[in-house]
């Protein structure tokens, strides 16, 4: 047995002409059995990978290196850490006992995210009872994944079977198979579908929202909603989710199909253009001699310019719009093309301008004659469906002032229930609006008006209780010549008051509303009220909206891609389609 001195060894010409470095406190050599053995701080170096551990022992003609303690290894931008290692280093394959570690699953894309500003990553820490690895994939058993960087975490995802795979642009995507999510270690809530992470916002896996809107035999109530992912290219998404309608299950006169309900997604983008294709349809009720009336669809491309902006080409079947006072309105055809500016500082006065163009054929229901502005005349009267041009034009002025903020100190206690610091302060809000809709039969309709608010938020959301405070007072007045053709896009509100404010309980639990008050009628608009769970990783969201007749329970997750933006299209505001 021939003795090395601690230091760097060299064995070249042994493993086709690549060397292996090897450095470790003390090292000795079986030449005969050309094996080495290392003990203490011990770091090999072979191509692309590096292994470090306590104790190595390599075997030379079998390629083969096993290592115990404190075992890492390196392969390219992979980092994996447990506690024994077997490698074939000429393969450059192994397993690893009772591994943890850290991925990347890649770049925030959603810029309102709290993680997005927290850290451009999304880091991923697991732990394995086993991982089989490569230079680009592993393969572990009885994972446990989580978005939380402290222990215990506040959140988990447990799976029988968790696959990593490098990407070309050095992120990793993770697939798990159906197990469990686990909550601050008490609470265990079974996911019966494989799970997927990557750098692209996706559904979450099960959805469970309220929407009792429409014609009353085809109201839905309450629906329970599975999300499949049926294409995995990173440029080509389609999800497919079969909807449950409990409350239509019994007493249909359509029988049980009139419960179940069929949704499909499809997204294909094309980088090399800054474009990206969308097409959304849904079906309420497998009922097919009544396909047209429960058929909602919508195919739309988007393009985005240098400057920005955006381009967006829409067709649109039963599109739904809530407009206020006359409440929920369906637009049976809508084709249509426009242009959205980005958000433009103007020098260094602190005012944000943005401006929209749109030019869309319509197919709604409308009064070609007389048009009656009471909305509730124009509700009682209207029954014909119109189709109409329309060119609308829109922009937006703003400006905030900060009123006060609380002085930052080192002793600032860290995020207790929020994945970041909560910044605390009063802001003043203020803007001016125009919007002009100009129709082919020759009517015009044009709102200019102007906004003032206050935004206060005071707590850091750190204490047991009542230590977040958030409110907000918007009013806001205007000029309304003219009036639409279609119920759709009729303002009916000319000054109106938004009232809101959410409010710490207990802990992580928060009460909220928000209501929007037509001042000239002395009539409630809107309402939605909101109950949230809020922790540093993980949040519920319970909210209902008995105007508008739905409502949503939403899982957010920092740091995944679980996006709940990504949920059932919600009904469009009518005025929305003024403001750019």
């Amino acid at each position: 047995m021939a003795t090395a001195q601690p230091g760097d060894t060299s064995a070249p010409d042994t493993l086709a002409d690549r060397t292996l470095r090897l450095r470790s406190d003390r090292q000795t050599f079986d030449q005969r059995a050309q094996v080495f053995l290392a003990e203490g701080n011990v770091e090999m170096r072979l191509g692309r990978s590096v292994l470090r551990a306590d104790r190595l022992r390599i075997e030379l003609q079998q390629r083969r290196a096993v290592a115990e303690g404190n075992v890492s290894v390196e392969l390219d931008r992979q980092r994996i850490q447990g506690s024994r290692l077997e490698y074939d280093f000429e393969q450059e394959r192994g397993v690893l006992e009772e591994a943890f570690g850290q991925v990347d699953i890649g770049q925030l894309q959603a810029a309102g995210s709290p993680a997005a500003a927290l850290s451009p990553q999304r880091l991923v820490r697991f732990r394995a009872v086993r991982i089989r690895f490569d230079a680009n994939n592993w393969e572990g058993e009885q994972v446990q994944l989580t978005n939380d960087p402290l222990d215990p975490p506040e959140l988990e995802i447990r799976s029988p079977r968790v696959t990593s795979t490098l990407q070309a642009d050095g992120s990793s995507l993770l697939i798990a198979e159906a197990g469990q999510l686990v909550f601050d270690q008490v609470f265990f809530l079974p996911l019966p579908i494989r799970l997927r992470f990557d750098s692209l916002n996706r559904q979450p896996p099960i959805s469970l929202f309220y929407d009792d809107f429409d014609r009353e035999e085809l109201r839905r109530g309450l629906i329970l909603q599975a999300n499949f992912e049926l294409l995995q290219d990173p440029h080509l998404s389609l999800v497919l989710s079969p909807q449950l309608y409990p409350q239509r299950l019994w007493g249909s006169d359509q029988g049980v199909l009139d419960g179940i309900g069929l949704r499909t997604d499809f997204r294909w983008r094309q980088p090399e253009a800054n474009a990206q294709t969308s097409l959304f349809a849904e079906l309420r009720g497998i009922v097919f001699e009544e396909l047209a009336r429960r058929l909602r669809a919508q195919v739309e491309h988007r393009v985005a310019t240098g400057n920005g902006g955006q381009v967006t080409y829409t067709y649109a079947y039963r599109e739904r719009f809530f407009s206020g006072r006359l409440g929920f309105q369906i637009v049976e055809n809508r084709l249509g093309a426009s242009y959205r500016s980005p958000t433009l500082r103007l020098g260094n006065t602190g005012l944000d301008f943005s401006y929209r163009i749109a030019a869309d054929y319509i197919d709604a229901l409308g009064q070609l004659g007389d048009i009656d502005t009471d909305p509730d005349l124009a509700l009682a009267k209207t029954t014909e469906r119109i189709q109409l041009a329309r060119l609308q034009l829109g922009a937006t002025l703003t400006r905030s002032f900060p009123l006060w903020s609380p002085p930052k100190t080192a002793a600032d206690p860290p995020p207790r229930f929020s994945a970041l610091p909560i910044e605390q302060g009063i802001w003043l809000n203020t803007g001016v609006s125009s919007s002009q809709s100009l129709y082919s039969n020759g009517r015009v309709q044009s709102y200019t008006a102007g906004s003032i608010g206050i935004d206060a938020v005071i707590g850091a959301f750190v204490a047991d209780t009542f230590d977040y405070t958030n409110l907000r007072v918007t009013y806001s007045n205007g000029f309304l010549a003219g009036a639409s053709p279609f119920l759709f896009d009729r303002i009916t509100t000319r000054e109106q008051l938004v009232l809101g404010f959410l409010q710490q309980l207990y802990g992580p639990l928060r009460v909220g509303a928000e209501t929007t008050l037509d001042l000239q009628s002395g009539q409630q608009v809107d309402i939605t009220y909101r109950l949230g769970y809020d922790r540093r990783t993980y949040g519920f969201s319970l909210q209902y909206n008995p105007v508008r007749q739905s409502g949503a329970l939403e899982l957010r997750v920092e740091g995944l891609n679980w996006d709940p933006r990504q949920l059932p299209q919600k009904p469009t505001t009518g005025a929305s389609v003024h403001e750019p």
